[in-house]
């Protein structure tokens, strides 16, 4: 792959994934040579310890690789499309989780594309990496026992935590019976016993968990798919024991296929993370075009939003 780094032969894993994407879409060549030519030692490990781990473990044949290409290209193109109406509309196509649900969430064929695609963003995307280094960075300076995952997804960031403790007690609850099933399927790629979790299929909203609470929650790009922000963080905040942290990603000005809860500005989030009685540790705001921070609210810019919360008293 002419171009690609400079040293391709050094990581042929992720040499695979990059020319499957550039093969169904040349422009995509482009966009991410633009990222990774700027990238440091930590970045090429990472990268191609997981398309090592995706190419041997998930991806099995060069179908299921073409098709994990196929893939992120569609979910690159969904969110295009997306991001085109929104600058004209201002606002998302769907204001309802429960749509939401019974396009996406409840359809395997639409949740294994957007999962994969999702997944393989976190080797593309500059928001999504540094938003991984950012969840790593904390896990480095903590102490876990009882973690709890609001929305499965794709699996990376409880992989995470799981391999840095292996006597963790997981909890993983998700509305989507379809989701639950995925991630079950991603951490045997990670070579993770999935019955060291404990699945919960349900409304994280209703359904019953450990009333000993959990001094660790995971809330990854969760907020923009529900139409009640204000009740997942306040409930986040009943379960998090004291002294206990909660990792929180979501998105301001960020339209996709199943995003119902419009943020509008960073500070808007920052305002319903303290009114529920949690405060911020440390955060970081990434906008997706560079563009000055005084621009983002007028431009629609998608901000990507990532948080270290605990609990205060009320």
């Amino acid at each position: 792959m002419t171009g690609m780094v400079q040293q391709p032969v050094a990581y042929p894993e992720f040499t695979k994934i990059v020319d499957l994407i550039a093969s169904e879409n040349p422009l995509q060549r482009k966009r991410i040579n633009a990222f990774i030519s700027r990238q440091h030692v930590g970045y090429w490990m990472f990268a191609e310890e997981l398309s090592r781990t995706l190419n041997h473990s998930f991806l099995r044949n060069e179908k299921e690789r073409l098709e994990a290409a196929r893939s992120y290209n569609r979910m690159c193109m969904d969110i295009l499309r997306e991001q085109i109406r929104f600058r004209k509309t201002g606002v998302y196509r769907l204001d309802d989780a429960r749509v939401a649900h019974e396009a996406v969430y409840n359809r395997q064929d639409v949740m294994r594309y957007y999962i994969v695609g999702l997944l393989l963003s976190y080797l593309f995307w500059p928001n999504h990496y540094q938003m991984l280094c950012f969840f790593k960075d904390h896990l480095r300076d903590t102490r876990i026992e009882r973690c709890l995952e609001v929305g499965v997804g794709h699996g990376l960031f409880t992989a995470e935590v799981m391999r840095r403790f292996p006597n963790l007690n997981v909890t993983l609850v998700d509305i989507s019976e379809t989701s639950i099933e995925l991630a079950r399927e991603m951490l045997t790629t990670f070579q993770l016993d999935p019955s060291r979790v404990q699945f919960i299929h349900g409304d994280y909203l209703t359904v019953s968990l450990e009333k000993e609470g959990f001094d660790f929650i995971i809330m990854g790009e969760v907020l923009e798919h529900v139409n009640d922000a204000l009740g997942f963080l306040a409930r986040a905040r009943q379960l998090l024991r004291p002294g206990g942290t909660m990792f929180l990603s979501t998105c301001a000005n960020c339209p996709a296929v199943d995003h119902v809860y419009h943020f509008h500005t960073v500070e808007e989030i920052r305002a319903l993370i303290r009114s529920v009685g949690l405060s911020i540790v440390r955060d970081i705001a990434l906008p997706a075009e560079d563009v000055p921070e005084s621009e983002w609210q007028r431009e629609l810019v998608t901000i990507n939003y990532s948080a270290i919360l605990k609990t205060v008293k009320l």
